[in-house]
């Protein structure tokens, strides 16, 4: 018998020992006394998988919109003993999880179900405990996620695919599978952003004090103020509102207001990078605040925009003149940082490339790109961001990369990732085959007839 069988056997034995000592304490006690809290529904190595545990993880996949049944439960189960295996390796290899690494990951997730069931009393309501309850049982499940999926990134890190593998992966795929990747483009701006002067920032201020002012005095509702006044999309027609909203998602400023701030009264008006508020809390238990708020942004002087058009007008004119490169004259002038950092070549934020799919694209950028051939600039235009602020911009298209088939040459990355993905897939396989094999492994009713991917039964068997 292997060591680590023995030893999981001698723990049993003493287990059964100490059951059988409580004997005649117990023997006056019917059978119908006992109620079953929980029980272990399997074993790898000196990992146990409880039926809580099966449970916590359905509860989990049913918060996502999942329907769980019998071949789900198993799915779940199987789930579970690679994560037990995981982290009984990790064990072994003295991997670690700290203890904020956990935390931060829990106030993660309850951001998500808060967010799923609509409000925290909804999310206890569901899961019939207390988020301090919550917080409390699922702690030590987590920190086996968190360590199972750092000694899976142990073995994943490992793979590395080569050129030549790359090339042999698309020698091998049918020209007809091979995807279409559809037209992507390349663009440079230069953009000249009007500054904000203290004399709008103080008239923006003074604007909403008067507000908060008639919403204290119950001259204006708080509704009627955010739907009128605010300039905040996620809350103006909910009255300003946002409830279940957990310390750490809201802009610094924005969650000292409301934890300086006494229920259902209004905080002073107050300043972040959004503009100015006025927020009244509403609920506070613990980490998780609901209140109501007012934002209004400060506006552009139309003087400073008019400015900022005769100043795009000469550039546009020194650019004609070849007194200027664009890239040098985007370092040099634009006010955009993201971009003037890259000599005016906007990086797509989905990847960190400089691709762009045409449906990736302001309509208003590309209807402007889509008329120019490569190398080329439009005039200067006014534009419009998301705060109804104008600048002035100038785009110049880069280069076209037509829609075509899947290559190396011109998608290597994606090739790339490609078979990596099955490397690793591979990887997987061949750790989980041996390890399985040298580990021991038991599954107990009600999952010992669980179907599975991998012949966990089998190899416990020889064990």
């Amino acid at each position: 018998m292997p060591v680590k069988a023995f030893i999981s056997s001698i723990r049993a034995l003493l287990v059964v020992g100490a059951v059988f000592a409580t004997l005649p304490a117990l023997a006056t006690l019917d059978s119908t006394d006992f109620q079953v809290l929980d029980a272990v529904v399997a074993v790898v190595g000196d990992e146990f998988v409880l039926q809580s545990d099966v449970e916590a993880q359905a509860f989990s996949a049913r918060a996502q919109g999942m329907s769980v049944d019998r071949k789900a439960e198993c799915r779940l189960l199987e789930d579970l003993l690679f994560q037990k295996l995981l982290v009984h390796n990790a064990k072994l290899d003295s991997l670690e999880v700290t203890e904020a690494e956990v935390m931060d990951e829990l106030d993660r997730r309850l951001a998500y179900y808060i967010r799923q069931f609509g409000s925290l009393e909804a999310f206890e309501n569901e899961y019939g405990r207390s988020v301090a309850q919550w917080k409390s049982e699922f702690a030590d499940p987590l920190r086996e996620q968190l360590l199972a999926s750092r000694m899976q990134g142990s073995i994943d890190q490992q793979v590395r695919a080569t050129p030549a593998e790359v090339q042999q992966a698309y020698a091998e795929t049918p020209p007809d599978s091979l995807p279409l990747i559809p037209e992507a483009l390349s663009y440079s701006e230069i953009v000249l952003q009007p500054a904000i002067t203290e004399v709008q920032r103080g008239q923006t201020r003074s604007a909403l004090d008067s507000i908060r002012t008639l919403v204290e005095q119950g001259k204006l509702s708080m509704t009627l103020a955010a739907m009128r006044h605010s300039e905040d999309p996620g809350s103006k027609y909910k009255g300003g509102c946002y409830d279940g909203i957990r310390r750490g998602e809201f802009v610094p400023e924005f969650e000292a207001a409301v934890f300086d701030t006494p229920i259902g009264e209004l905080s002073p008006v107050f300043s972040s990078d959004f503009g100015f508020h006025f927020v009244k809390p509403t609920e506070r238990r613990g980490e998780v605040f609901s209140a109501c708020h007012v934002l209004m942004s400060p506006k552009v002087d139309p003087a400073a925009l008019d400015a900022l058009e005769a100043e795009i007008d000469t550039l546009a004119a020194q650019l004609g003149r070849e007194m200027w490169e664009f890239a040098e004259a985007a370092q040099r002038f634009s006010t955009r940082e993201e971009s003037k950092n890259q000599r005016g070549q906007v990086v797509n934020p989905r990847d960190g490339s400089t691709r762009f799919g045409v449906d990736e694209i302001d309509p208003n950028v590309f209807f402007l790109l889509d008329n120019l051939a490569e190398g080329a600039w439009s005039e200067p235009i006014l534009m419009v961001d998301e705060d109804d602020n104008g600048y002035w911009a100038m785009y110049r298209m880069d280069q076209r990369y037509p829609a075509h088939r899947a290559n190396p040459k011109d998608d290597f990355g994606l090739f790339q990732s490609q078979v990596e993905a099955e490397l690793r897939a591979e990887k997987m396989n061949s750790w989980l085959r041996s390890h399985i094999a040298e580990t021991y492994v038991r599954i107990d009713p009600p999952y010992a007839t669980c179907p599975t991917e991998h012949d966990w039964s089998g190899i416990s068997a020889n064990n």
